[in-house]
């Protein structure tokens, strides 16, 4: 396989862009566990693996776009951080959003958050937009693209469940975020708010397949 000197340097950065946005999280962190337990970093560590796969199959010459479960996975990561991206721009950055409220804002943990919520994203769907072949998205793929999101709310009942404990950031230390702990605002409440962000997520993820078919019509 043929790889293109300028898609190898971009997915390059993108691996260093989303390596440094993990590592400023983790190195001034007091708890490696609950930073990397927060869907904000989980999102960007699977994208890294998506990338390093990647740059893996290049390297052994395997032509990666020739198998569709490239576009499956491709599809899924994309979305899985332009839900982190979204958040952050929504609701996050207007209330001075910080990853871990146990330190003061210096220079290192604004970078920290910057690299994981906003240029980490912009660089994966950058490379969606400028490399990957349009056209081979599915209508059928939403419905499994739903397993990054729906994983991570298992995750984290299971991470509470073995001790594991967050920084209050998300409105929950036990859960990490308010909208899945039901001490907080009842069962019903969480089954309401996983239900829209289920139907959100969704309606995104149909957008992009859209898009994407739409674009390869042109």
């Amino acid at each position: 396989m043929k790889e293109r000197k300028v898609s190898i340097i971009f997915k390059l950065l993108v691996i260093l862009s989303l390596l440094t946005g993990i590592l400023l999280n983790v190195i001034h962190t007091i708890s490696i566990s609950a930073i990397l337990s927060y869907y904000t970093l989980l999102s960007n560590v699977i994208c890294l693996v998506m990338f390093v796969e990647i740059m893996i199959s290049i390297k052994r010459k395997i032509d990666y776009r020739s198998n569709s479960g490239y576009y499956l996975l491709k599809g899924a990561v994309v979305v899985a951080i332009l839900v982190t991206a979204i958040t952050y721009q929504v609701s996050l950055a207007p209330n001075n959003f910080q990853m871990e409220i146990s330190y003061t804002i210096r220079p290192e943990r604004y970078w920290a958050n910057i690299f994981v919520h906003i240029i980490s994203p912009i660089m994966v769907v950058g490379d969606y937009l400028l490399f990957d072949e349009k056209g081979n998205f599915k209508y059928s793929y939403p419905f499994i693209w739903m397993c990054i999101p729906w994983g991570y709310v298992i995750y984290v009942y299971i991470y509470h469940a073995l001790g594991g404990r967050f920084f209050g950031i998300g409105g929950s230390r036990e859960y990490a975020y308010s909208f899945l702990d039901y001490k907080q605002i009842g069962y019903l409440g969480v089954i309401k708010w996983i239900g829209v962000f289920t139907i959100l997520i969704f309606v995104l993820s149909n957008i992009l397949v859209f898009l994407d078919r739409r674009k390869k019509r042109k």
